[in-house]
C-alpha cells in the first residue's frame, strides 16, 4: 500500500461526509423482483419514507456538497433502498454529479444489500467509487478499502450483507477486522491520520437492536489497540457525534442524517459535515463543521467551525 499521492496538499485536507441517499425507483421493475424482502422495504416506503425522503432534497445537497470543495467526498452507504438495479444506475447519476471516483469514495450499506444480486446487477454500477487506491484483480474492493491522500489515509469498511426479514443488523467478521488492525498499524508507522468510513453505528445503543452492528464489541477492541483519528457513520439517519476509547485517547465518531431527509427534528434533516484535517503525527488538527437544512430557500446552513 502507498502512503504518498503525488501532487496532493498536506498542509489542510478537507473532507465531507455525507450518508443515506435512500433512492427508490420500484417503478417498471418486474414483480419477480419483489418476491422477496424488497416486498417488505416498498411497504415500509410506501407507508411513511416516501415522505421523509426527498430528491429534490438530495438534488439540494448534492450542490451545496459541490460548492465546499472538498478534497474527497465520503459516502457512508445506503445510497439506494430497495438494491434494485434501476436505484444503483440512478445513484450512479448522483455520485457523478458530486464529482469524479477519485474525489468520492463510497461504501455499501445494508439496504445496498438488502437481497442477493449479482455484481453486475449492483455494486458494479458503482465500482470506481468505491475501488481503493489498489484494487482488487476484478475491480471488486477488498475491505478495508484504502484511499490514501498526502498524509490522510482514508479506510473505508463494509458491514453490508443481506439478512432475515425485519433485520437491518450488519457485521463486519473476523477476516475485515484481522485486516483492520494491520492495517492501522501500518497507516501509523507512516505517520499519517486515519479516517474510518463505516455505514452501522459502532457504539452500543445507537440503533434500534434489529439494525445493530452485531460485532461492535470487537470493532471496539481493535479501535482500542491499534487506533484511529476519525470515525464516520450512517444508517442512524441522525446527526451526532460520541467517541471511543482509543490507545492515546478519545477517538471522535461522527454520524450523519439522511442526506435526503425534508424534515423532522433539526439532527435528522438532510444535512452535510466538513472536516478539515492539518497538523502532524501526534498532534493531528481536527475541526468539523456541520452544514444543516434545508431552509426556507432549499440550501443548507453552516454553523461554526468547532474541534471534533
Amino acid at each position: 500500500m502507498s502512503f504518498v499521492k503525488p501532487g496532493t496538499p498536506t498542509t489542510q485536507f478537507t473532507l465531507v461526509h455525507i450518508s443515506d441517499f435512500h433512492i427508490c425507483r420500484p417503478a417498471d421493475s418486474p414483480a419477480r423482483l419483489f418476491i422477496n424482502k424488497r416486498f417488505f422495504s416498498r411497504m415500509s416506503w410506501c407507508l411513511h419514507r416516501r415522505q421523509e425522503h426527498r430528491p429534490e432534497v438530495l438534488s439540494a445537497l448534492i450542490r451545496a456538497v459541490r460548492r465546499v470543495g472538498a478534497d474527497l467526498i465520503a459516502v457512508t452507504g445506503d445510497l439506494t433502498q430497495l438494491a434494485l438495479p434501476a436505484e444503483f444506475k440512478h445513484a450512479r447519476a448522483c455520485l457523478e454529479e458530486l464529482g469524479p471516483p477519485e474525489n468520492v469514495f463510497v461504501i455499501p450499506g445494508n439496504h445496498d444489500a438488502l437481497v442477493a444480486a449479482t455484481w453486475e446487477e449492483s455494486f458494479a454500477h458503482w465500482a470506481d467509487y468505491m475501488a481503493a487506491d489498489a484494487p482488487g484483480p476484478d475491480s471488486r474492493p477488498v475491505y478495508p478499502a484504502a484511499r490514501v491522500r498526502g498524509s490522510v489515509a482514508v479506510f473505508g469498511l463494509t458491514t453490508a450483507h443481506p439478512t432475515r426479514v425485519f433485520s437491518a443488523a450488519g457485521s463486519l467478521g473476523p477476516a475485515q477486522l484481522e485486516r483492520l488492525a494491520a492495517r492501522l498499524d501500518e497507516a501509523a508507522a507512516a505517520q499519517t491520520c486515519r479516517v474510518l468510513l463505516i455505514h452501522h453505528p459502532p457504539l452500543q445503543r445507537a440503533v434500534s437492536p434489529h439494525k445493530r452492528l452485531t460485532d461492535a464489541d470487537a470493532f471496539q477492541a481493535v479501535i482500542a489497540a491499534h487506533g484511529a483519528e476519525l470515525i464516520l457513520h450512517g444508517h442512524s439517519h441522525l446527526r451526532s457525534r460520541a467517541s471511543l476509547p482509543g490507545p492515546s485517547g478519545a477517538t471522535p465518531v461522527f454520524g450523519a442524517a439522511s442526506a435526503s431527509a425534508a424534515g423532522g427534528p433539526p439532527e435528522r434533516r438532510a444535512g452535510f459535515r466538513v472536516f478539515r484535517i492539518s497538523g502532524a503525527p501526534g498532534a493531528w488538527q481536527i475541526t468539523v463543521q456541520d452544514h444543516a437544512g434545508p431552509v426556507a430557500n432549499g440550501d443548507f446552513q453552516a454553523g461554526p467551525e468547532t474541534p471534533a
